[in-house]
């Protein structure tokens, strides 16, 4: 049986629980064996053509590394070999609205057979047109899934939360502007709330600061912990094909940090908010399901899972029957409603990872011409890029760790700015040897 290579892109660690759920879902629940290679302190090595590998994903993680324009180029440099592998090779992106025109470029370079993206089929042509005329394969996917360990630690966790002591909810990260309306929601709904809540002597725990960033056991607490949270369909928009709006945003706000949303819009967007359709459930309105913590939403599709009224109470988008939802909060018990979106979309699996993995590996034709052996190197080396990628989080460790001790040495000693400019001119000499 052959493997599959998964590529990925991490400097951090730990990794936040959703996104090693995603990562090494693979691994879990495929039944098969997986190479996987950090590109953020390696590069696919250029014998991995000769390896017997079945399919190669590029993972969300890695074509995310395109906010990074300049840095994400040079990381395509560095996993072309990967175009030598003889099977199917796929691509998992999210953030789908932003840089997209890097985003095929890099996925026409590979030579990606079909693309598991979060985007309606409505928009497939607009945001992937080349890849779409060369007849790569689409599929809709959500963003995330419910791993099954994931909710039995939160049953074991929910024996020790003693109460529900924090009446609304919520934790989420500040939006920025090119977002669109849609994504500047997160904000819009989490004060809305904020104020309400509190006038009417609630106790609420809402905040989109990054200090205040929960992560892993910490965030399963805080919703076990909550009577209610809010919500929002996660996504965009704007389509930002290279990056100028978000780029004009940016420049707009710190040179004015009080500027509006309106202000930033005329300046950097006049008239392309709404011009894009991409929204999606979040995996953090499975993580409320899974704790069986009651949601408030703003009104939308969520991928036709959550249902207004069965599994999530609706809150409108311009917030007019906010007095009427925080009357709900005051005078109600919604508990059957959570135990509800329980039974029906966590307990079944269908929204779980096994189910996710299960239909990649269905879609794709799996296994291609066959690999030339590299005898007992060939086998020794495959046994030990499936042993895990561990040495690769020991170098990240490292990295995490001593690289900013090592920085602020040079910028003591003034070598820091004299480096970085060779640093950029290397990456620059070699974009345009690519």
């Amino acid at each position: 049986m052959g493997s599959i290579l998964v590529l990925y892109h991490s400097r951090q660690t730990p990794l936040r629980r959703a996104i090693s759920d995603h990562l090494y879902a693979f691994r879990r629940h495929s039944g098969r064996p997986c190479i996987y290679i950090n590109l953020a302190v390696r590069s696919v090595p250029a014998w991995i053509g000769e390896l017997d590998i079945d399919l190669v994903i590029l993972h969300t993680t890695l074509l995310s590394d395109r906010w990074q324009p300049d840095d994400f180029r040079d990381v395509v440099r560095r996993m072309l070999p990967v175009r030598g592998v003889r099977s199917a090779k796929v691509a998992m992106p999210q953030d789908e609205f932003l840089n997209t025109d890097i985003l095929v470029e890099a996925l026409e370079k590979v030579g990606v057979d079909h693309v598991f993206t979060c985007a309606p089929e409505a928009e497939w042509a607009t945001i992937y047109g080349p890849l779409v005329a060369k007849g790569v394969g689409m599929t809709r996917v959500l963003t995330g899934y419910i791993e099954p360990r994931t909710v039995q630690e939160i049953d074991r966790l929910s024996h020790r939360v003693a109460a529900r002591e924090i009446d609304i909810g919520y934790r989420a990260k500040r939006p920025r502007p090119w977002l669109g309306r849609h994504g500047m929601m997160k904000e819009w709904v989490a004060n809305a709330f904020a104020a309400e809540g509190r006038r009417r002597g609630l106790r609420v725990d809402i905040s989109n600061e990054p200090g205040d960033v929960l992560l892993g056991d910490a965030w399963h607490r805080f919703l076990l912990s909550s009577r209610y949270t809010i919500g929002v369909e996660s996504g965009a928009s704007i389509l930002d094909r290279q990056g100028r709006i978000r780029a004009c945003s940016d420049a707009l706000v710190e040179a004015n940090p009080e500027a509006s949303f309106e202000d930033v819009e005329r300046h950097c967007f006049a008239g392309l908010d709404g011009g894009l359709n991409l929204r999606a459930i979040a995996p953090r309105h499975f993580e409320a399901c899974a704790t069986r913590t009651p949601q408030i939403l703003v009104e939308g599709a969520y991928n036709g899972i959550l249902e207004a009224g069965r599994h999530y109470i609706p809150v409108r988008a311009d917030f007019a029957n906010l007095s009427e939802v925080v009357d709900e909060v005051v005078r109600g018990d919604h508990r059957e409603m959570a135990e509800q979106a329980y039974r029906e979309i966590v307990a079944p699996g269908a929204f779980g990872y096994p189910a996710f993995v299960g239909s990649v590996l269905a879609t794709v034709p799996l296994g291609g011409a066959p690999a030339r052996s590299l005898g007992v190197f060939g086998r020794g080396i495959t046994a030990w890029e499936r042993a895990g990628d561990r040495p690769s989080w020991g170098w990240v460790w490292v990295r995490q760790r001593v690289r900013p001790l090592i920085r602020d040495m040079l910028r003591r000693v003034g070598l820091l700015p004299s480096i970085m400019k060779a640093r950029a001119a290397r990456r620059e000499r070699r974009l345009r040897e690519d």
